[in-house]
């Protein structure tokens, strides 16, 4: 079935885009490559885990459920294999939905510490907290100065956090996809081809 066909894909798109979700935020508890001696001079948004638990370990379900609709048979309902595969077809709709809530939970979360700015060292009071407004250092690097401590903070974690963004937002518009494919194929059955993936025609 050809809407099977475009899930694997976008379920094999999604398995290396949770990988890297779940790098890049286990890197931020390492501001600037270093290993900190307080945990709560890290930045508040890395707690959050939004690449560990919204990119990262919600993706992996909604990645599996997609990768399995290709070989599934289904036994069918009532006798009808077609039956079974369209109820396939609205469980993966399910699972894609949960994969843009995950998504856009690492999304919503990276924006608000890009804009926010990494926790540091202040030069001006010499404590620790957050010297940045309202993403005022993404257009000035002279501002930067401001953090002392870790070294390279804020490069580092508008990277990680950069990355994280970018992949949420690719999740979002898979699972999305897959909204609709899934949506087609439950109503469609197998007639129905996305034609992503070099799909043309039913398979």
């Amino acid at each position: 079935m050809c809407t099977g066909s475009c899930a694997k894909c976008l379920g094999g798109t999604l398995i290396p885009l949770s990988v890297f979700g779940l790098l890049a935020n286990i890197l931020l508890f390492f501001p600037g490559g270093k290993v900190i001696d307080n945990n709560d001079h890290l930045s508040d948004e890395v707690w959050y885990f939004g690449g560990i638990l919204g990119s990262g370990v919600l993706m992996i379900f909604p990645a599996l459920v997609f990768l399995g609709l290709k070989n599934n048979d289904c036994c069918g309902c009532c006798g009808n294999e077609g039956c079974g595969k369209r109820f396939a077809m609205f469980t993966s709709t399910i699972f894609a939905v949960i994969g843009v809530l995950g998504a856009g939970y690492s999304f919503i979360v990276s924006a608000v510490s890009i804009n926010k700015g990494p926790k540091c060292f202040m030069s001006q009071n010499s404590t620790w907290g957050y010297p940045f407004q309202d993403g005022d250092y993404l257009g000035d690097s002279n501002l930067w100065s401001r953090c002392q401590k870790p070294s390279d903070v804020v490069p580092w974690n508008l990277t990680l956090f950069s990355i994280l963004l970018i992949i949420g937002a690719v999740q979002i518009i898979i699972c999305a996809i897959q909204v609709i494919n899934g949506l087609l194929g439950t109503l469609c059955g197998d007639c129905q081809c996305c034609g992503c993936c070099g799909g043309d025609g039913p398979v």
